[in-house]
């Protein structure tokens, strides 16, 4: 009489690799609870300072709002330069620091094997531990980019919702940062066998990122151009300008240092673009494209982190031993 061992259903295999990872999965969410209670202490701190010096209920549009948020920077000078340097660090380091210890911390203790034995394979225990916590940091990062994204007002209202620092923080392309450092992390720990090294590399990727998907962001869409008839900004349009450009009366294309040798003043340079026959041409990307190159760019993001987690389960199945 033979026997044979079946394997475990899926739903049994997700069910024991969020057992097996419980520690780590608790651990993250502690973090981001405190990480997010001081967000908002601080958020709510930036918020009343807005409300203070009005701020943040006047029209963007007009000089006397401009004067405004100059003071509210005036006198919070020392809390807005944080808002860009924690955009590009927050989130991704999630994601490196959960994916990092999931595969190599099985190596270095040697509990593989035995994971291995378990009736559903190496190929099974590895794609369920992926699955869990890719899904987990998926989910808390919806929140969290929200709480980012209250937290950064002032930075969107300097430097407007294209501006890179405030790009990243939208939760479309935070859930994908994440899941790439996630992922970098993932296969860097069923390669090298190293927590360290695989949280390290995690984070190297979580932080360039950002700066490799804004060299090509501009290229979603075909850019717009259209003729300027004022060098005021346009503070009603959120539009993300990629270049600027002038002619003459003639039509003739100059150089912007060309036509800024023009004027001996502002006041000059004006009365050349709005009655002297000069136009500025601006190449931009339009404000309502906001939402679609978000979702352009969590696309592409999630697709190579689903792309370095299935490199992970080939590596755990084919080289792993």
């Amino acid at each position: 009489m033979s026997s044979t061992t079946l394997a475990p259903p899926r739903s049994a295999v997700l069910r024991a690799a969020g057992l097996r990872h419980r520690p780590a999965l608790l651990t993250l969410l502690a973090v981001m609870g405190v990480v997010s209670l001081a967000l908002l202490l601080h958020g709510w701190y930036l918020h009343a300072g807005l409300d203070r010096t009005g701020a943040g209920s006047c029209d963007p549009a007009t000089d006397a709002c401009r004067v405004k948020f100059k003071q509210f920077l005036h006198q919070y000078a020392d809390s807005v330069p944080m808002l860009t340097s924690v955009s590009y660090v927050l989130g991704g380091t999630f994601g490196a620091f959960l994916g990092g210890p999931l595969l190599a911390r099985e190596f270095e203790h040697g509990t593989v094997r035995f994971a291995w034995t378990q009736g559903a394979g190496r190929s099974r225990w590895t794609a369920g531990g992926l699955v869990v916590g890719g899904a987990v940091l998926a989910g808390v990062s919806v929140p969290f980019g929200l709480l980012l994204r209250w937290w950064s007002v002032p930075s969107v209202m300097a430097s407007g919702s294209f501006s890179p620092e405030a790009f990243v923080q939208l939760p479309p392309v935070l859930v994908g940062r994440v899941l790439v450092a996630f992922g970098v992390a993932a296969l860097a720990g069923a390669v090298l066998r190293r927590t360290v090294i695989a949280v390290g590399l995690g984070l190297a990727v979580s932080v360039a990122l950002p700066f490799l998907a804004y060299a090509v962001r501009s290229h979603y869409m075909a850019p717009v151009e259209e003729p300027v008839h004022t060098l005021a900004p346009l503070a009603l349009d959120d539009r993300w300008v990629l270049s600027v450009w002038f002619s003459d009366p003639a039509g003739n294309r100059i150089s912007e240092s060309d036509f800024y040798n023009l004027g001996r003043d502002y006041a000059n340079l004006q009365s050349l673009v709005s009655d002297g026959g000069y136009t500025m041409h601006q190449v931009y990307q339009p404000a309502d494209r906001l939402w679609p190159f978000q979702w352009i760019e969590f696309g592409w993001t999630t697709l190579l982190a689903v792309a370095l987690c299935a490199a992970a389960v080939w590596w755990v199945r084919r080289r792993a031993a």
